[in-house]
């Protein structure tokens, strides 16, 4: 496959393909042709082979039922509005939803089974208690939980499910009514997910709405950055096609007009769109200065790489540059988590006062660096900036958000 033909694929994996569209600040989780952002196992990348218990048919996600096999969502939330919309082909069919679950669903969902619609995990302690544990999903409290057959539509038919998380509050919503409110929830942050036991599951529309979170994907909320990238207007280097992306060529990089984020969480999303992504260096600028960044790149380290320098570099006798580690201050990864091209990856940032956090794909992958120590010079504010350092391939970015911390 080519490299345009690549980037049509990839618009129309994230253009929404399902009806109805979705309401102003979801997110579709769904692009009604494949699994793009779930995953089967404890794994980010999807696999060559989807497991045979699920499939894409007819713009739905189908379950034949397989309790060995999750449908994981790659990203983990905290607050939201999640919905989506089931059915079952017959009345004897068993499945789950999971919300703020562990990556392998391991504990404590809302069951989907047609009498026990609504409700917790059933355990030796009846019904109403269900399996928390110290790591528990959708657990530690929760009684006001319970099954509402009454509210489900007969098999063949669409239920329409909207599940709400604010904190410890947990909600909810089946076919327009509210189901029932439980405020000791716990914990507050986790993937989404389903397990089908006995199939068929019909899935379909699924979306969500992060709460607190601003999207940045309005590119007239940005401007050029200057000095450090490629050259060239903003906007025939940089598009909106439902996300950000970044043409062949050395196009500049970019950082918002407001320059006053201090504590925040950065979300976003990224592809390399070319099988061979080796001369791709682009990156993320913490308040708005080169060089502290997340970098998104393909190297032996992983995306994630930050420094307060660019590594020094000399020129050895054979007429290549040497490089110098001790020169700058580098953090390597401490694991690699990248997808493979072709894939998309989740990028989470964290900056808290003037310590940084990062997590790729579910993983952390900077701990806690405390860049104000080592930095003196790192702002106390500024913009958040996407790097164009040779983007001689091209690099979708799509889904950006923020969320400030202070």
């Amino acid at each position: 496959m080519g490299a345009f033909e690549v980037f049509l694929l990839g618009s129309a994996l994230l253009a929404g393909l399902q009806d109805p569209v979705p309401a102003e600040g979801q997110v579709p989780l769904f692009n009604g042709r494949d699994f793009s952002g779930w995953r089967f196992s404890d794994s980010s990348a999807l696999p060559a082979t989807v497991p045979g218990a699920w499939k894409v048919e007819g713009g739905a996600i189908v379950g034949a039922g397989d309790p060995a096999v999750i449908l994981a969502s790659q990203w983990d939330y905290t607050d939201f509005e999640f919905e989506f919309e089931w059915r079952a082909a017959a009345a004897d069919f068993d499945a789950d939803v999971y919300v703020h679950a562990g990556r392998l669903l391991e504990a404590d969902p809302i069951r989907l089974t047609a009498s026990l619609a609504g409700g917790p995990q059933e355990t030796d302690r009846g019904e109403g208690f269900y399996n928390a544990g110290p790591t528990g999903s959708i657990g530690g409290g929760g009684n006001a939980r319970k099954a509402v057959p009454e509210l489900q539509k007969p098999p063949g038919e669409w239920n329409a499910w909207r599940i709400v998380a604010e904190g410890r509050k947990l909600q909810l919503f089946s076919n327009g009514k509210e189901a029932w409110t439980c405020t000791d929830h716990t914990p507050r942050k986790g993937y989404l997910g389903f397990r089908v036991f006995k199939g068929p599951l019909e899935l379909r529309n699924l979306r969500i709405r992060e709460t607190g979170f601003q999207g940045l994907m309005d590119i007239s909320t940005w401007e050029i950055y200057p000095g450090f990238g490629g050259r060239g207007p903003l906007d025939e280097h940089w598009k909106r096609d439902g996300l950000l992306w970044v043409l062949k060529g050395p196009g500049p990089s970019i950082v918002t007009q407001k320059k006053d984020y201090r504590s925040y969480n950065l979300r976003l999303e990224f592809l390399f769109a070319d099988p061979n992504p080796e001369a791709i260096n682009t990156g993320v600028y913490l308040r708005g200065v080169h060089p502290w960044q997340a970098d998104i790149w393909e190297h032996k380290w992983g995306s994630g790489l930050w420094g307060v320098m660019h590594v020094s570099a000399k020129m050895a006798s054979d007429g290549k540059k040497e490089y110098y580690p001790e020169l700058g201050k580098v953090v390597r990864p401490v694991v690699r988590m990248d997808n493979p091209p072709g894939q998309w990856n989740y990028l989470d940032v964290r900056i808290e006062n003037g310590v940084v956090s990062t997590w790729l794909n579910g993983r952390t992958t900077v701990d806690r660096y405390p860049v104000r120590e080592v930095d003196p010079k790192f702002p106390e504010q500024g913009g958040i900036g996407l790097q164009a350092h040779d983007p001689w391939k091209e690099v979708r970015f799509h889904n950006l958000r923020v969320r400030r911390l202070e």
